[in-house]
């Protein structure tokens, strides 16, 4: 029988990293420990609680679905930790240490990183790691994420900061009437998708696709062909674009994300804060600049 005695309380740590990355080579990276270490620590925890915490699978390593319980025991036990040092570590300063945040990309290129430097001077000793991905609806190994998708499951505060606001530009020389080539992202796959947007305006499908609307402006710039972005994108080249129908847009709501365990905790509260704030300030100088029709 399992005793709590004969557990390594450092195997828990190495847990969490396996049980974050879902791979014991991401663990080992994590940790910056070899792999060979995690797996014989894994060994040692399995001996210990009587069961196996892992094993290999053809499409890689799986957890032991008996143990689902101890490893929310141990994530929880993690994630109060962490907002306990946070606390305590920011008691007489500014929020201090690492936060890792995941957004779509065009979050990050059109509202993030241009607004970076709100951030930077009021919490100088954050180091934040920002994460491009599609649509999430989990953390991961993140702190917060932005996610057009709303969580149905698990311990995450969810609230609702705006919305993205696609719709057709072109560049100012363009023939509109004759244009028929668009470009699309990759990101317009999911709660993105402009597909349906661009064909009811150009008539037809898109004509190149890139991994990201970031991407797919550049191309409009370099072969003159018409593109659905978000106006965050759009903003800072709006003098170089024309509306191509300002009638027909696309609104993606967006939810920030959190673990619940985290909602006092100081580095995450500063974090959201600059976010929301960020997606208020954006929402209106895009307002101002592609003004919706009444």
């Amino acid at each position: 029988m399992a005793n709590v005695r004969t557990i390594n309380w450092d195997d828990l740590r190495i847990l969490s990293a396996v049980s974050e990355t879902k791979s014991l080579t991401g663990a080992a990276k994590v940790l910056n420990v070899d792999p060979a270490t995690v797996s014989r620590r894994m060994a040692r925890l399995s001996q210990a609680l009587g069961k196996p915490v892992y094993s290999k699978q053809v499409d890689g390593w799986r957890a032991n679905p008996e143990l689902d319980s101890f490893f929310e025991v141990i994530e929880r036990f993690n994630l109060e930790l962490s907002n306990v040092v946070n606390q305590l570590t920011s008691l007489d300063s500014t929020p201090s240490g690492q936060i890792s945040v995941e957004a779509p990309a065009c979050v990050v290129s059109g509202v993030f990183l241009p607004n970076f430097e709100n951030l930077t001077s009021s919490a100088p000793e954050l180091n934040v790691t920002l994460h491009r991905s599609l649509a999430s609806t989990g953390l991961g190994q993140n702190d917060l994420i932005v996610t057009s998708i709303q969580p149905e499951h698990g311990r995450l505060m969810t609230q609702a900061i705006g919305q993205m606001t696609l719709e057709a530009f072109a560049p100012k020389d363009a023939d509109l009437k004759r244009q028929k080539n668009w470009i699309a992202g990759s990101e317009a796959e999911g709660p993105f998708s402009v597909t349906d947007l661009g064909t009811s305006i150009f008539g037809c499908p898109p004509t190149h696709h890139l991994d990201t609307f970031a991407d797919a402006l550049r191309m409009m710039f370099a072969n003159g062909g018409a593109c659905v972005l978000p106006r965050a994108l759009a903003r800072d080249h709006a003098s170089k674009l024309s509306r191509v129908d300002p009638s027909r847009t696309k609104h993606v709501p967006l939810y920030l994300c959190f673990h619940e365990s985290r909602k006092s905790d100081p580095t995450v509260r500063a974090v959201a804060d600059w976010i929301k704030e960020t997606f208020k300030a954006e929402s209106a100088l895009c307002r101002n600049v592609f003004p919706d029709l009444e």
